[in-house]
């Protein structure tokens, strides 16, 4: 009995998080709030979850009604090694945040100028090393990503379990697809083990011929794919989405399609 208790406490203590990044290297697509409300939607259902904000617009303080003014410390300082995850932690229904402001954009440039020193010896693990503090505290870390190739973006793929590629059914987004599967290809053969839950389809107005076309041809190119899908799951252009956003009240009640998505996530993870 002891030894079954033991090896219970064991077996729970080495349990990490999955580490999910939504990702696209067309902006505009909806990441911001595919992470807010995929991230209400798994407190929801009573999953311990967080967000860790990787763009330096740091949307996710907006959208979840931070005050910029309250953000003392920022993802920008923990990847630098002058915070831990611990101090920029801050909580908004139900989901730790960490988040980010436009101190980011200075993370090239702070890793680069040290280069010589070897202050950051291994800049593209910046942030899963960061998470290596927290990811056993968490059923689900969401990690909102930069719309650009650079070192933020390459650190949130390189930290990740999972990705996945929001995409509005336009000509320019579409192609942001191709982009984002190809990066994720080359940071494969690299040896990085990530993994593409899918593409979701967001923004949609399913009453207009150039989306349902779009979307439909979308569907039929990795429909032979085994490694990439195309969720079943649409997210419609809506706008109490634009409005729970923009009054930073994240609300999965009216959100009821994000909350289908979660579930077909779950049934395909």
């Amino acid at each position: 009995m002891n030894r079954d208790r033991r090896l219970g406490k064991s077996m729970k203590a080495i349990k990490t998080a999955r580490i999910i990044a939504v990702a696209s290297q067309k902006g505009g697509v909806g990441k911001t709030a595919t992470v807010t409300n995929m991230a209400v939607g798994l407190v929801s259902l009573g999953y311990k979850t967080a967000i860790i904000d990787m763009d330096a617009q740091g949307h996710i303080a907006f959208s979840f009604g931070v005050k910029k003014n309250n953000i003392k410390k920022t993802i920008y300082d923990v990847l630098i090694g002058k915070a831990k995850m611990s101090e920029i932690k801050q909580n908004a229904f139900g989901v730790d945040l960490y988040l980010a402001n436009t101190s980011l954009n200075d993370l090239t440039s702070i890793v680069m100028a040290h280069y010589n020193d070897k202050r950051f010896p291994a800049p593209n693990y910046l942030l899963k090393n960061a998470i290596g503090q927290i990811k056993t505290l968490y059923d689900y870390i969401l990690i909102d990503t930069s719309p650009s190739n650079d070192l933020q973006t390459m650190n949130s793929l390189l930290a990740s379990t999972d990705i996945i590629i929001p995409a509005l059914p336009e000509g320019l987004a579409i192609d942001g697809v191709y982009d984002t599967i190809n990066l994720v290809k080359r940071i494969r053969e690299q040896g990085a083990r990530v993994n593409i839950l899918g593409i979701l389809p967001t923004m949609v107005q399913d009453y207009t011929n150039l989306h349902n076309v779009m979307l439909q041809n979308l569907r039929k190119s990795f429909a032979e794919n085994p490694d990439v899908k195309v969720f079943d799951t649409v997210i419609k252009r809506a706008i109490r989405h634009g409005i729970a956003q923009s009054n930073g009240l994240p609300n999965i009640k009216n959100a009821p399609e994000y909350l289908s998505f979660v579930k077909e996530v779950f049934s395909i993870a």
